[in-house]
This record gives C-alpha cells, sequence and structure tokens, in this order.
C-alpha cells in the first residue's frame, strides 16, 4: 500500500509550486500598482496596506479556484486511481494537501501584511483607535483575527467538499444515464451548487456582521457553534464524496 506521507508529498509538489507562482504574481502586481501611484500622484498614507490586502483578497480567490480544479482532477485521473490505495486515503489526502497549501499561501500573505503594516504603521493605529475605541487591546484584536482565520478555514473546506459532492455526483449519475438525459441531471445539480454557494456566501456575510459582538464576548460562543455547524456540514459530505468515490466513480484514461 502507498504510505501516507508520500502520497501527500506527491500530491504537495504539484500544488506547491502553483502556490509560489501565484505569490510571486500577487507581489508583482502590488509592486506595479503601488509603483504606478507613486509615479502619478504619490502613495498615501494607508495605500501600502489598503493595496496588499485588496490584491490578497483576489489571489486568495485565484488560490481557492486552482486548489479546487486541482482536488477534482485526482478523482476521475488513472494516475492515482490505480494506486494501491484506498479511496478513503485517496480522498482525505488529497483534501490534505490542498488545505496544506492553502494555509502556506494564507501564511505568505499574513508577512506581506506585517510589512505593509509596519509601512503604514502609523496611519493604521490611529485609524484602529478611532473604530474600536481607546480600551480596545490587542488581546481582543487577536481574538478577532483568530476568528476570522478559522471560520475562513472552515468554509474553504466546505466550499471544496461542496464541490467535490456535486462533481462526483455529476459522474457517478453519468455512469448510469443514457447521454439524451445527462444534460437535464447536470444543469440540475448544476442549480443546487449555485444554491449551496449563495447560501454559503450569505452566510459568510452574516457572520462579519456579528464580529461587533465577538469583540464585545457576547457572541462568542455563537461563533464557534456556527464554526462548528460549517465543520459538521463538511464532515458529512466527506463520508458522501468517499461512498460515491468507492461505488459509482469510474476513471478517466489520461
Amino acid at each position: 500500500m502507498t504510505k501516507f506521507t508520500a502520497l501527500l508529498k506527491v500530491m504537495s509538489r504539484d500544488r506547491f509550486r502553483l502556490i509560489n507562482w501565484l505569490l510571486v504574481a500577487d507581489i508583482a502586481v502590488v509592486a506595479v500598482t503601488l509603483l504606478w501611484s507613486f509615479a502619478t500622484r504619490g502613495i498615501q498614507p494607508g495605500e501600502t496596506f489598503g493595496v496588499a490586502l485588496a490584491w490578497s483578497m483576489v489571489a486568495f480567490a485565484i488560490a481557492f479556484v486552482l486548489l479546487s480544479v486541482r482536488i477534482e482532477r485526482v478523482y476521475t485521473r488513472d494516475t492515482y486511481r490505480l494506486l494501491p490505495l484506498g479511496d478513503t486515503k485517496l480522498y482525505l489526502t488529497n483534501l490534505l494537501s490542498s488545505l496544506v497549501m492553502f494555509i502556506y499561501f494564507g501564511i505568505t500573505q499574513l508577512i506581506i501584511y506585517l510589512i505593509a503594516e509596519a509601512v503604514d504603521n502609523t496611519y493604521l493605529t490611529e485609524m484602529l483607535r478611532t473604530i474600536s475605541g481607546p480600551n480596545y487591546s490587542t488581546a481582543e484584536a487577536t481574538k478577532v483575527c483568530v476568528g476570522l482565520m478559522i471560520m475562513g478555514l472552515s468554509l474553504i473546506i466546505l466550499g471544496w467538499t461542496t464541490i467535490s459532492l456535486v462533481h462526483l455526483a455529476i459522474s457517478a449519475t453519468n455512469n448510469f444515464l443514457p447521454s439524451a438525459s445527462r444534460w437535464l441531471i447536470n444543469v440540475i445539480l448544476y442549480v443546487i451548487v449555485i444554491y449551496l454557494v449563495v447560501r454559503v456566501i450569505g452566510f459568510l456575510l452574516y457572520e462579519f456582521n456579528n464580529f461587533g459582538q465577538l469583540v464585545d464576548g457576547g457572541g462568542t460562543t455563537h461563533f464557534l457553534i456556527n464554526i462548528l455547524g460549517v465543520l459538521i456540514v463538511a464532515g458529512i459530505e466527506v463520508v458522501l464524496n468517499i461512498f460515491i468515490l468507492k461505488k459509482w466513480v469510474e476513471t478517466i484514461p489520461n
């Protein structure tokens, strides 16, 4: 049987290169944007951090999409499906390798944030003091940041498991349905995906609106329960995905 660590290393290698290329592109775009601002009107207070943060959001979205594509390719390719390992190990290793690479990407973005914050420290400190008041402590700021990261990673996992559920369900139904019926089932499943994505986005916006409660301490329990709920839904989808992968999903020749 193929070892878990060896499989994780092989799956992560290609994704590591992909994320590094994305990081290079992100840093280049940030640098070009700031150089353009410097050449045309000068860099304003807070602009360095603002530009880094804005392009970072775009880069995070691209990283999610690119890693999603890498995840889905594994399930129907002979390269991995014909290895001597169980489908459960394949699925979990595949998901974990992308999660590790996304966390790596997040850590590098955090380093970029810290560099940009050092440049705009005076401006940002004054802005936070104005927004939060003089009693806003470092501990409270840390709690909000940790809450953001945990919720973000939970939603990333849920997003990947939901995408995999629809992809695997479509692959399974296509193996049993005649060609004339496939398009209808696929359309129905894609509608379900769109609905789920809209619900997740709505949930995310709702949680962001409740971060004021998190800072005050009153909404911490509610926030943690929501994180647990997201992970439970993702766990259910993982079980369904592995079941479908074992029973009905066939490989596509490379």
